[in-house]
């Protein structure tokens, strides 16, 4: 089954749920997601740190940023719908 259709079914079932416990639980698995990716990308420990932030301050020094603009108007894109 290709995803976009198994997303299509998914949102139609979601929107026919009535259980709100169910609800509940799929907005924990939700939430549990998110923050595991946020776990992943925090340094774990002093050296991982410095890393990032080495990793930082050469991607200023090269031009690799974005403003202020840049980035709401990524953020609009993405997630305004």
């Amino acid at each position: 089954m290709d995803l976009a259709v198994k997303k299509v079914e998914l949102i139609e079932w979601l929107i026919q749920l009535k259980d709100e416990n169910m609800l509940n639980r799929i907005e924990s698995l939700k939430q549990g997601s998110i923050e595991s990716y946020y776990n992943s990308r925090m340094p774990k420990n002093e050296l991982e740190l410095k890393k990032k932030l080495d990793q930082s301050e050469k991607d200023i020094e090269q031009g690799r940023t974005y403003s202020q603009q840049e980035v709401e108007a990524r953020f609009l894109t993405k997630f305004a719908k």
